[in-house]
C-alpha cells in the first residue's frame, strides 16, 4: 500500500486514534462488573455469586495485566510494537465471544484475567509507539488518547449494560477489537524501533508517512544518534531500571504518579461505580448516575488532551491530584453522616454525585493520562521494553491491592473508611508531585533523557535543568 507524504501529521493522528481504538475493549473490561455485579450479586441471578467471588471477578483485569505486560516487552523488541498490538486483536475478539456463553462465575473471572492480560501487554506497548512516532509538538495530546478510549469504553458497556444481558453485550464488545485490527493493520511501525533493529532504510520510510514530508534526513540523523547513545549499553535487565541514576529517576517520577493515581480511589470507583450510587442512597436513579458520571469524565477528559500541550502536564496533574483529595475527602464525609447521623444524611442527598463527578473531572484533567503519558517519554531505547512492562504490572498491582483494600475496608468498617485514605493519599502525592515532576512539555525524547542524566552532574547544570522544565 502506498501513503502519500503531504498531509503533514496526518499520519500521526490516524495511528495513534487506530491503534488506541484497541483500549476501548480494556475500558469495556475494567467497567464490565458496574453493570453487571450488581446484576450477579441479586438473588435471582442465574450466574449465582458471592460478595467475595464478585470481588475477585472484579479485580482480575490487573491480576492479569502483568502477564500480558511482561510478554510485551519481550515481544515488542522481537516482532515490533505495531505488531504487538495487532496480535492481542485475536485472544480479545474470542473471549468476549466465550463470555457471551460463559455461565459460571470463575470462567468468567477467568476470561476477564486474559482480556486483562491483553490489556497488560497493549499498554505496554502502545505508550511505547505513540511516544516514539510522534512529534514533540503534538505528543502530549496523542500519549493522552488511551485515556480517552478506556473511558469511551467504560462508558459504552456502561450504556448496554443497562439495556442487554451479558450474552448480547459481549457479541456487540466483540466487533471492537475487530475494527482495530481492520485500521491499525495499514500503519506504519515505530521508526525507533527499525533504527534498533538496523533497518534505517525502513524507519526513514516510516519517518516520511508520518512526518508527511520528504525531509527527513536531520531528524533521522538525530534519532539514529539518539538510539545508538541509548543502546550503547549491555542488553537491558530489569535492574538497570534502579542501578542506571537516570533510570533510576525515571522510576521515581513514575511511581509517583502511577501511586497518586491508584491510590485517590479510582479503580474501585470504577469497578463499584453503579453499588456506590445504591448505597448514597441519592434520589438520582443509580443507573442514570452512572451514565452521568461516565459522560462527564469523558467530556473531561477530551477537554484536557485539547489543552495539555498548552498548560502542560504538570499544572494539570497538580490541579487534579488536589481537586481528586478535595472531592474524595466530600464523599467519605457524606458516608460517615449517613452511618452516623442518618437523621441529616437527606440535607445532603446531593453530595455522594456532586462529589464523584467532581472527583471525576478533576481526575480526567491530569491524574487519568499522566501515567501514561510519562511512559511514552522518560525511559530511553534500550531499557523501555523492560520499564513499560514493569511499570505496568506494578500499576495494576497497585491497582489491585487498592480495590481490595476498598472492599475489604468498606465491608468492615463503612464506605467513608477508605475514601478517607484516599483523600489521604492524593494530598501526599501532591506533595511529590508538586516537588519532583518535570514539565516535557515540548521536549524531545532525547532532551527529557538529557534532563534525567543532568541529575549526576554537578550542581549548577543540575538546578540548570531543574528551571527549565518546571521543578
Amino acid at each position: 500500500m502506498r501513503f502519500s507524504h503531504s498531509h503533514g501529521n496526518l499520519f500521526q493522528y490516524l495511528a495513534t486514534f487506530s491503534g488506541t481504538f484497541s483500549i476501548i475493549t480494556s475500558g469495556i473490561n475494567l467497567g464490565w462488573t458496574s453493570p453487571y455485579l450488581p446484576q450477579l450479586l441479586s438473588a435471582n441471578s442465574t450466574i449465582p455469586t458471592t460478595s467475595d467471588a464478585g470481588s475477585w471477578c472484579a479485580v482480575m483485569p490487573l491480576l492479569g495485566a502483568p502477564v500480558g505486560a511482561l510478554l510485551a516487552a519481550v515481544l515488542v523488541d522481537i516482532i515490533g510494537r505495531k505488531n504487538t498490538t495487532l496480535l492481542m486483536t485475536p485472544i480479545i475478539f474470542f473471549s468476549f465471544i466465550w463470555t457471551a456463553y460463559a455461565n459460571n462465575i470463575w470462567v468468567i473471572s477467568g476470561i476477564r484475567f486474559i482480556i486483562g492480560a491483553t490489556e497488560g501487554a497493549l499498554y505496554t506497548a502502545l505508550p511505547m509507539y505513540i511516544g516514539e512516532i510522534s512529534d514533540p509538538k503534538i505528543r502530549g495530546f496523542l500519549a493522552s488518547t488511551p485515556t480517552i478510549a478506556g473511558i469511551a469504553g467504560t462508558l459504552f458497556i456502561n450504556i448496554i449494560g443497562q439495556k442487554y444481558s451479558i450474552f448480547t453485550s459481549s457479541l456487540i464488545c466483540a466487533l471492537v477489537p475487530l475494527v482495530h485490527f481492520a485500521t491499525f493493520v495499514w500503519m506504519p511501525e515505530s521508526p525507533y524501533y527499525y533504527i534498533k533493529k538496523h533497518k534505517v532504510a525502513d524507519a526513514e520510510k516510516s519517518l516520511k508517512i508520518l512526518r508527511g514530508t520528504e525531509d527527513v534526513e536531520d531528524e533521522l540523523d538525530l534519532l539514529c544518534k539518539a538510539v545508538t547513545r541509548q543502546e550503547q549499553s549491555k542488553k537491558a535487565k530489569v535492574t538497570d531500571l534502579f542501578t542506571v541514576p537516570s533510570n533510576r529517576r525515571a522510576c521515581f517520577i513514575y511511581v509517583i504518579i502511577c501511586l497518586t493515581n491508584k491510590f485517590s480511589g479510582k479503580n474501585p470507583c470504577l469497578f463499584y461505580t453503579t453499588m456506590i450510587f445504591e448505597e448514597a442512597g441519592s434520589r438520582i436513579d443509580s443507573e442514570l448516575s452512572v451514565i452521568i458520571y461516565c459522560s462527564v469524565e469523558l467530556i473531561a477528559t477530551l477537554v484536557a488532551i485539547f489543552v495539555v500541550d498548552k498548560f502542560g502536564k504538570r499544572p494539570l496533574l497538580i490541579t487534579s491530584t488536589a481537586g481528586c483529595s478535595i472531592s474524595v475527602f466530600f464523599l467519605a464525609t457524606y458516608f460517615f453522616i449517613k452511618d452516623w447521623y442518618p437523621d441529616f444524611v437527606e440535607t445532603f442527598d446531593w453530595l455522594p454525585i456532586t462529589s464523584l463527578v467532581s472527583y471525576n473531572v478533576l481526575f480526567s484533567i491530569g491524574l487519568a493520562f499522566g501515567a501514561v503519558s510519562v511512559l511514552s517519554e522518560l525511559f530511553p531505547t534500550n531499557v523501555k521494553a523492560v520499564a513499560l512492562g514493569t511499570a505496568d504490572t506494578f500499576s495494576v498491582s497497585m491497582g489491585a491491592v487498592a480495590s481490595k483494600f476498598f472492599q475489604f475496608t468498606k465491608d468492615e468498617f463503612g464506605m467513608y473508611v477508605p475514601f478517607w485514605f484516599f483523600a489521604t493519599c492524593s494530598a501526599v502525592g501532591l506533595i511529590f508531585i508538586i516537588k519532583f515532576v518535570p514539565e516535557t512539555k515540548g521536549k524531545t525524547l532525547e532532551e527529557i533523557q538529557q534532563f534525567l542524566i543532568a541529575d549526576g552532574s554537578d550542581t549548577s547544570e543540575k538546578e540548570c535543568k531543574k528551571s527549565e522544565f518546571g521543578i
